[in-house]
């Protein structure tokens, strides 16, 4: 029994899994099964046993890291040169940097960490299952009414009740249905036995329902956003079809009586967003008001921002009693300034360029739909921060930097096989 144990602890697969089961346990710790000490730090005390592992992966030296590590190199030094630079408010800005730059770690592990495709893909299908746990929870809460605080339901509209399930709201669960969805569409796609696909398709259809049961209409657009990408990718013929189909399905749901059970109320929130009370009610004292917020705050210190931890997030809240931004990008704008959002911005986009290339290049290998998936899901959860502050929760983040990191070492492995 011991040399079992500490077989499977000497194996960084082994703390992957437990790293993308982050929800749920750490739910179980704080909420069910609470442990002095470690339901509090559990989560970093995981992320240096990972840490560690990397660090040795990384002294193999078997993957070089493409000109990506320039970027992430000058993103790093911004944010120690912010953090030492503001003596002021210390304890604030050492906050800031943490609640940032300890989650990109999580970049570097899927880089280094990563060994083989056969090894991304049993790692999905803990995350996809851990997923539908999540979703199917979510969906029992509406189906039993269970009440969504108020916090989360905007006045006047007819959903009165959305799926949370057990991390932070509608909007977090929202977009980890659109992470978990199309991953577990390409794991239907990908096997071949008739009773996985059963088990897949049932996974894929509990996250989409729990996806819509969301109302979150940011991580509805972000996820179609992403299909219609991805579907380009795939084939560019699918990808018009879809963008037509899709416009008959918006002009469809656009005069579907509001009487109508369901589809009403959907209608309702999908169109809400473009009527003069809610423009106006935002740039009062919603999202627009607060984007418009983040933006003064930037005007202040155009090119390094106030702060980091000075606006927005649970940080700027603590500390300065700041309101959240409803978006990750234009907080990092406030805080970072247009120097750190150019080099943020930046580095996303060559990560997910990476991603891109390392899809293209298994065109070809019954993989590629599962990595068409995966890429799917974290270009939703990347756009859907234009609108929210996804990367504020850790599991999100963590999740995000991971596959950045995978992607970026398949690309790296295929510059490499080329070169060889």
């Amino acid at each position: 029994m011991k040399e079992t144990v500490l077989k499977w602890g000497s194996q960084a697969n082994t703390w992957l899994y437990l790293f993308l089961a982050f929800p749920l346990i750490d739910y179980l710790l704080r909420n069910i099964l609470p442990i002095p000490v470690v339901s509090s730090f559990w989560d970093e005390g995981l992320l240096i046993v990972l840490s560690l592992f990397t660090f040795l992966a990384y002294l193999e030296g078997n993957r070089t890291m493409p000109k990506i590590k320039h970027v992430l190199s000058a993103l790093f030094v911004l944010g120690i040169a912010l953090t030492v630079t503001d003596m002021a408010v210390w304890k604030a800005s050492v906050e800031g940097f943490r609640s940032i730059y300890q989650y990109l770690i999580a970049f570097f592990m899927g880089f280094y960490l990563f060994k083989s495709v056969d090894q991304l893909e049993k790692l999905l299908k803990v995350l996809v299952l851990i997923g539908f746990v999540t979703g199917l929870y979510g969906v029992i809460q509406v189906v039993l009414g269970v009440q969504t605080p108020g916090s989360w339901v905007q006045e006047g509209e007819a959903i009165t009740t959305r799926a949370f399930s057990f991390v932070t709201s509608p909007n977090v669960l929202g977009s980890y249905m659109a992470l978990i969805a199309p991953i577990a569409t390409g794991l239907f796609i990908k096997v071949t036995s008739r009773k996985e696909k059963l088990l897949w398709a049932g996974v894929t259809l509990i996250t989409l329902l729990a996806l819509l049961l969301t109302a979150s209409r940011g991580a509805w657009f972000a996820l179609a956003f992403s299909l219609f990408i991805c579907v380009y990718i795939w084939k560019k013929r699918v990808a018009l079809i879809l963008v037509l189909a899709g416009i008959i399905g918006v002009i469809g749901l656009y005069n579907v009586p509001d009487s109508v059970p369901g589809l009403g109320s959907l209608k309702n929130r999908v169109f809400g967003i473009f009527t003069p009370e809610y423009i106006d009610a935002s740039l009062k004292a919603g999202r627009l008001d607060r984007w418009g917020d983040a933006y003064d705050k930037m005007r202040i210190e155009p090119l390094f921002g106030v702060g980091l931890g000075h606006h927005g997030g649970a940080v700027g809240y603590r500390h300065f009693g700041t309101i959240y931004s409803d978006s990750y990008f234009f907080k990092s704008l406030a805080e970072f300034g247009l120097i750190g959002i150019t080099l943020l911005l930046i580095f996303v986009t060559m990560m997910l360029r990476n991603g891109v290339k390392a899809v293209q290049a298994w065109r070809n290998s019954p993989h590629f739909f599962l990595l068409l998936g995966l890429f799917c899901g974290i270009f939703a959860v990347a756009f859907h921060n234009f609108v929210e502050n996804i990367f504020e929760v850790p599991f999100m983040a963590l999740y995000f930097w991971l596959f950045g990191g995978i992607f970026s070492a398949l690309y790296a492995d295929h510059i490499q096989s080329k070169r060889g």
